[in-house]
């Protein structure tokens, strides 16, 4: 797993604990300065992201990927809702085209929510995600950089400084 690739599942994590963003934003900082300090890889140094995340308390944010994810549901029910209604209690028939247009539009909705759900609750605050970005690491690890007291990405990057 790339270093790229625990942040992300560890803010995964970190929001299904319920962590607020401020708290994942905090907790992912100071592990990303640690690695630079380090260079360790995010396994050695801290174990899986699941493992880490559950060494932390719980909080009692709903984070936006959750909020996603709830309005997929209500948007399914409403829908199917909707159908049920038309059909049953008024008496409105699409015929069996439209039914499976009807349903077909529904199913793309519901789960383009919850890609998008996915996406947010793996998404990293921006300036980490920058500097994870700028240095690609094929191992995930870190290294000292030559003539310099800063640990910085394997291909080139800027020293701590920066990150905070």
């Amino acid at each position: 797993m790339t270093t790229l690739e625990y942040f992300k599942a560890l803010a995964l994590e970190l929001r299904q604990r319920k962590l607020s963003e401020d708290q994942v934003t905090d907790v992912l900082r100071e592990l990303h300065g640690h690695l630079q300090e380090t260079g360790d890889r995010p396994e050695n140094a801290f174990g899986g992201p699941k493992e880490y995340a559950a060494r932390l308390p719980k909080g009692n944010t709903v984070s936006r990927g959750s909020k996603v994810a709830y309005l997929a549901a209500g948007v399914l029910m409403v829908v199917i809702g909707v159908k049920v209604f038309t059909g049953q209690v008024l008496g409105i028939s699409l015929g069996f085209p439209g039914t499976l247009i009807y349903l077909g539009a529904t199913v793309l909705v519901t789960f383009a929510l919850i890609a998008w759900s996915n996406v947010l609750q793996r998404q990293l605050p921006e300036h980490i995600a920058a500097d994870l970005r700028r240095a690609p690491q094929e191992n995930g690890t870190w290294q000292m950089q030559a003539g310099s007291d800063a640990r910085v990405p394997r291909h080139g990057g800027h020293d701590r400084k920066d990150c905070q």
